[in-house]
């Protein structure tokens, strides 16, 4: 038991609706924008347009084919009114069954009856686990209620009673509770996990309290989450919990009474005697098509039949509505509701389900049958996550069933569980398109599919329990469409799959190189929030799932890897493994031992294999076979689908798919001080692969910045989630030291950006990182991010110290656009004499259209900060308003830049003259040149007509020399120099002023720059000249 006190806050933390995933931690539910789930795919078979099946759709959808679709998802007839077409809905927070009933089930004498909760009919799980249980998603009430004589009093009740219990800890639980009158069920104690105990505790019931007026009610409750049970296999039990001779004790002046029950009525499992079991109030079925449904999405509306959640005080009888703050764009000004509905202090949960739909033939079990499927729809979403939000979330299913057997058992579909990402969705304002792929979410040999939409208040459990709500989510135009499938489904959420890392010792002592093994592990942290720890999953999990009508897995799946290797540290890896190869996954297990179907582990070496400057590449490869091992017809799958660069990508930081790269941080190198030196630069991608990587990449190469040598990357796996991979998750500033520059970017992110470290959140410290990094002075760091600034200001004190006081900037708005005349892409002029942009870079514009829609900061400078840039009135005209577009603040001896415009929405100015490079290009180029780097030499002189700064050598592949050709526009200092793959300077051809001219060149001998014959391999060589640079690759064969 846990005491009141103590467990409260504790229990409201754990009690949720945790969907179906990984059980190694008992993982709660993330948050998401969605777009971080990789899927695997076939190397054999490429889908044909003509070969998919719209099994649903809407009735207009153009691919449609003949006789399509089968099912309706665009909740019109055929007039183009509302019409549900066979879709249902209902409260998920309003049990429609009761699983108490009296039973010997459990019990040490198996003649005695209790109190049971649970249902014989779940099968057993395998082993020693009976059959029986409880299921996911139950809310079950068991009550006593009881007049009392003298209501001008108060009353004292006391129970007590045996309970044997058996639910996953942490997250199912019993209560004994009771309920006051005009007042929610509140609970006096709660048990989970095993054990038998003897239960003993009271209330007081004053006069007000009763029920009625005359009533006292008490209860034993059980609930569980929406994973990890009997139903799943994930938390085998014996039922949720066994109740047994209760006593009831109420004292009600000269009324002093014992109700005691004890269950043995004559076996009958529907006689509780004076106990009832009652089905919960639930906060309603808010589900209805709306028609004309109005948006603030300024590229896409729908004024079709869209279903929504909106509580007008009609839809459901009794809750008088709940009303806009801010948000007014739905029907007369109404909303979701955000306080429960009919269920004080409940939370809203609906969903809405498809019919039931026939899965097309063939299902032979050969060949590429029609096994793939993607569920797609579109919704309205609207859920930003700011300080006073509800936290509501959208969210999808899927289930299917074998209904004749084919391959095992019959299955009723009514009988299968819900299946899905364990992930709720936020994001927008505005309409999004989302294409699921769950084929790896069906049953084998399926016969039957249905699909699930809905609308969940669950941002309670992260602290965001606000009332400015909103009409959102919409929902249309669903889509189930069918296509051929080639070996097992395969799906990973990227914040399940390896992180970028540093060294374990957490500091960087080259005087023992042996000592900096970096461990190989999953992104997320797999600890709960109670444990006040960031505990990053030592394997990374991928689900995997034969799905053919007869197959199975024909071995185990493979995790597949190729390392290029740091040299300086070759003499110090223990771990015997080969630079290329790969290991076997194995069945991932629930805390209890048992596997959670589908799920598989992969690992590497933690010591001895990965070490500074190190990268991996990695794919997953599984294969199914018709009978399992050794069958007939086998069929491979990888993941990613795509592996182009596995092997040759490392010179390109997007030469091979990034989710699949780890980076082992810091690239240490041979030379420098002490023997070593290492990138200076760090660039933290906190906006993963949602875009901008090829803006941000491309300005980087195209500034002279190589990859590996004067910068590193790391990348934070499903970023939009807040799993504690962050900077600070991963590396304290001690680690960071000796990097002289951080890069960071968050895109259009404005949730869990630079994170505080809060358990309840995001357990990664990024903040506290970043600062102690800055205070060892000389350090210079660049910002960029739409809602970076605003995120920071409401996610607590540190980040808010952080915003002020570091990047000296305060905000005024999370939305600039209606503060700067409703400009979606406002032009931006450097403030004149500022010592950053003093170039020819002076205007560039913050691009906000359609579609990517963004909404920009909007921030002024603070204290001795001073503004870099503004924002242009819609006319172009300067200085029409104080919001800084770019702010430069100095900390003791560290400098900050930030810009409440991320890098890659920053646009070319097409008006502006002198330009040589794109627009983002040399805004980067100047911020580094303000931090120290890479001198930029403005081009000189007349160009001659006709030639451009270019490079090219010949022959290539070369030995033993290469002549490299150059050609100037103008006459102009040029640098030309010779690197190896790890960034190492072999030699310097040219550091002097050439004339202008074309086809001019040196030549390269294939030695050192102490005249040594350097080894075959890749080199490259670099031109820096005019303010540009060019880099090309050659190799020296022997």
């Amino acid at each position: 038991m846990q005491s009141p006190t103590l467990a409260r806050s504790f229990f409201i933390l754990l009690l949720v609706f945790s969907l179906v995933s990984f059980v190694q931690a008992n993982e709660l539910p993330r948050y998401t924008l969605g777009g971080d789930v990789l899927h695997g795919g076939s190397v054999d078979l490429a889908k044909a347009g003509g070969d998919t099946i719209n099994l649903m759709a809407a009735r207009h959808d153009p691919t449609n084919g003949p006789g399509e679709p089968s099912y309706y998802g665009d909740f019109e007839d055929a007039e183009g009114d509302p019409a549900w077409n066979g879709w249902t809905h209902y409260d998920v927070t309003a049990p429609r069954e009761s699983h108490w009933n009296v039973s010997t089930y459990n019990q040490p004498n198996p003649a005695n009856h209790a109190a049971w909760c649970g249902d014989i009919n779940i099968p057993s799980c395998g082993g020693e686990d009976p059959e029986g249980g409880y299921g996911n998603s139950w809310s079950e009430l068991l009550e006593f209620r009881q007049a009392v004589p003298n209501t001008g009093i108060g009353s004292l009740v006391t129970i007590t009673a045996t309970l044997i219990h058996d639910s996953e800890p942490g997250y199912d639980y019993t209560y004994l509770s009771y309920r006051y009158s005009g007042q929610a069920i509140a609970d006096m104690q709660w048990w989970d996990g095993i054990g038998t105990v003897a239960v003993f505790n009271s209330v007081t019931y004053l006069p007000t309290d009763y029920v009625d007026d005359t009533d006292i009610l008490v209860y034993f409750r059980f609930t569980s989450d929406g994973g990890w049970s009997d139903d799943d296999c994930s938390y085998p039990s014996a039922g949720g919990c066994q109740i047994d001779d209760i006593n009831v004790h109420i004292v009600n002046g000269a009324f002093d009474a014992n109700f005691f029950e004890d269950f043995e009525h004559g076996g009958d499992p529907d006689d509780f005697g004076i106990w009832t079991p009652v089905l919960p109030v639930g906060v309603g079925d808010f589900a209805q098509i709306w028609t004309g449904l109005r948006d603030i999405d300024p590229c896409v509306t729908n004024f079709t039949p869209q279903v929504a959640f909106i509580d007008d005080g009609i839809v459901v009888p009794g809750t008088g509505g709940s009303e806009c703050i801010n948000w007014c764009y739905g029907p007369g000004g109404y909303i979701v509701t955000t306080t429960g509905g009919m269920l004080r202090n409940g939370h809203l949960n609906n969903v809405i389900e498809s019919p039931v739909m026939d899965w097309p033939d063939p299902k032979s079990g050969t060949g590429p049958d029609d096994d793939g499927i993607i569920f797609a729809f579109q919704v309205f979403r609207h859920e930003d996550l700011t300080y006073d939000a509800p936290g509501i979330f959208y969210i999808w299913g899927v289930r299917s069933a074998d209904t004749d057997g084919s391959a095992g058992d019959v299955q009723s579909i009514t009988g299968q569980p819900w299946a899905d990402r364990n992930y709720v969705y936020y994001g927008g304002p505005d309409y999004l398109s989302v294409a699921n792929d769950v084929t790896d979410l069906m049953n084998p040999g399926r016969d039957e599919v249905q699909v699930q939409l809905g609308i969940y208040q669950l941002g309670w459990m992260w602290d965001w329990d606000g009332h400015d709500g909103y009409p959102a989510p919409y929902f249309d135009n669903v889509t189930v469409k069918i296509f051929p499938y080639h070996g097992p489904g395969m799906s990973a959420r990227e914040i399940d799959l390896a992180q970028d890392n540093f060294p374990e010792r957490g500091t960087i002592d080259m005087g023992d190189p042996g000592s900096h093994s970096v461990r190989f592990d999953m992104a997320r942290n797999i600890s709960l929030a109670s444990h006040l720890r960031n505990d990053p999953g030592d394997s990374m999990v991928v689900d995997i799932v034969p799905v053919r009508t007869g197959a199975d897995y024909d071995g185990d799946p493979e995790l597949h890897y190729t390392l290029d290797r740091n040299p300086v540290f070759d003499p110090y890896r223990s771990a015997g493994m080969p630079d290329q190869g790969s290991v076997t996954g194995w069945r991932a297990v629930s805390s209890t031992g048992i596997w959670t179907p589908g799920k598989w582990a992969f690992d590497l070496p933690d010591t001895g294999f990965l070490f500074p400057g190190d990268v991996l590449h990695y794919y997953i490869s599984a294969t199914d076979a018709i009978g399992g091992q050794g069958g007939s017809d086998p069929q491979t799958a990888l993941m990613p689908a795509d592996t182009t660069g596995f092997s040759t990508g490392f010179d390109d930081p997007m030469g091979y798919n990034s989710t699949f790269v780890v980076h082992a941080l810091p690239s240490i190198f041979s030379g420098g001080g002490a023997g070593f030196g290492q990138a200076e630069i760090l660039f933290l991608n906190d906006f993963a692969n949602r875009g901008g990587e090829n803006e941000w990449y491309t300005a980087l190469r195209n500034s002279g910045a190589i990859y590996g040598y004067d910068y590193d990357i790391f990348y934070t796996n499903g970023p939009t989630s807040g799993v504690g991979n962050g900077i600070g998750g991963r590396a304290s500033h001690l680690m960071l030291a000796d990097y002289e520059v951080i890069i960071y970017t968050s895109g259009d992110l404005g949730v869990n950006t630079i994170a505080n470290g809060d358990f309840q959140n995001d357990p990664g410290d990024d903040v506290g990182t970043l600062t102690n990094w800055l205070d060892i002075g000389g350090k210079d760091m660049f910002l960029t991010g739409d809602n970076l600034a605003s995120d920071l200001v409401q996610s607590g004190a540190a980040t808010l110290d952080f915003a002020e006081q570091y990047m000296g900037v305060s905000v005024t708005t999370r939305s600039i656009r209606s503060f700067i005349g409703n400009q979606t892409s406002p032009l931006v002029n450097v403030i004149p004499g500022n010592p950053v942009f003093a170039g020819v870079l002076q205007t560039w514009y913050a691009f906000g259209g359609c579609f990517s829609n963004n909404t920009f900061d909007g921030v002024q400078a603070m204290g001795a900060a001073s503004r870099l840039a503004e924002f242009t009135d819609p006319q172009g005209q300067p200085a029409a308003y104080n919001f800084s577009a770019a702010t430069l603040n100095q900390v003791g001896t560290s400098r900050i830049i930030s810009m409440p415009v991320d890098l890659m929405f920053v646009y070319t100015d097409p008006a502006a003259g002198g330009q040589y490079i794109a627009g983002r290009t040399q805004l980067l180029r100047d911020v580094l040149h303000y931090f120290g780097y890479w001198d930029i030499i403005e081009p000189s002189g007349v160009d001659v007509p006709g030639i451009t700064f270019q490079t090219s050598n010949y022959p290539n592949p070369f030995n033993p020399s290469t002549t490299i050709k150059y050609s100037l526009p103008s006459a102009g200092h040029l640098k030309l120099c010779v690197y190896n793959v790890r960034g190492q300077l072999v030699k310097t051809l040219i550091d002097g002023v050439r004339p202008a001219g074309v086809d001019q060149t040196v030549v390269w001998d294939g030695t050192d720059e102490r005249g040594s014959s350097a080894a075959s391999g890749v080199y490259f060589y670099e031109a820096r000249a005019l303010g540009d640079v060019r880099i090309g690759k050659t190799t020296l064969l022997k």
